[in-house]
């Protein structure tokens, strides 16, 4: 192995280490995890969402004949790339 190989992966090493230690003291410094107890205060003012929401009635809308905030699909057009051909050359 040569002498720029052997720098090059102790620079590499050297590099993933310090980024470790620093990884390593901004987990150390961050702040702790809170307690599922202290939370229960501010829980209590919420109010509950219901599980599911009634049916919608759309019968109204056709007998009246009004579709006025009902849309109806129409699909895009999709369009294709076209991109540059590749440059290939006629070498070995």
């Amino acid at each position: 192995m040569n002498k720029f190989q052997r720098k090059l992966r102790l620079v590499i090493a050297a590099g993933r280490r310090r980024g470790f230690h620093k990884r390593w003291a901004l987990l150390a410094h961050a702040g702790k995890p809170v307690v599922a107890g202290t939370l229960a205060a501010n829980t209590e003012s919420v109010t509950t969402v219901p599980a599911s929401l009634p049916p919608l009635d759309f019968s109204a809308l056709e007998a009246t004949g009004n579709s006025g905030s009902v849309q109806s699909f129409a699909p895009q057009p999709t369009f294709q790339s076209f991109s540059r051909p590749r440059l290939r050359t006629g070498g070995s």
